[in-house]
């Protein structure tokens, strides 16, 4: 399965939708589609909206923690908002809601 990603900006808060499923093969595209938004020195809070996200890899959480370092190296702060039950429990797991602000 793949991940569709839509990304709009506004301002210093960009957000980032997110559907489908986030594992390893996905994790490119995502990265392909944050770079602009890291390199956007306007933006200085990224929001990932988990709402269509159905199921997440472990090994996806490593993914989130290395964007969550990327963006502070550039002064930007990274949240999650709307992620389902499944996903939020292997974030906790992962103890991304120290790097992440998880809402």
């Amino acid at each position: 399965m793949s991940i569709n990603v839509s990304v709009q900006a506004s301002g210093s808060q960009a957000s980032v939708t997110l559907r489908g499923v986030l594992d390893s093969m996905s994790q490119v595209t995502l990265k392909q589609q944050l770079e602009p938004v890291l390199a956007n020195g306007a933006v200085t809070q990224i929001r990932l909206d988990f709402a269509g996200v159905q199921s997440m890899e472990a090994a996806s959480a490593g993914m989130l923690m290395m964007l969550s370092h990327t963006a502070k190296s550039k002064n930007k702060s990274v949240g999650i908002v709307n992620a389902n039950p499944a996903v939020l429990s292997l974030m906790h797991k992962a103890n991304l809601g120290k790097v992440l602000q998880i809402q």
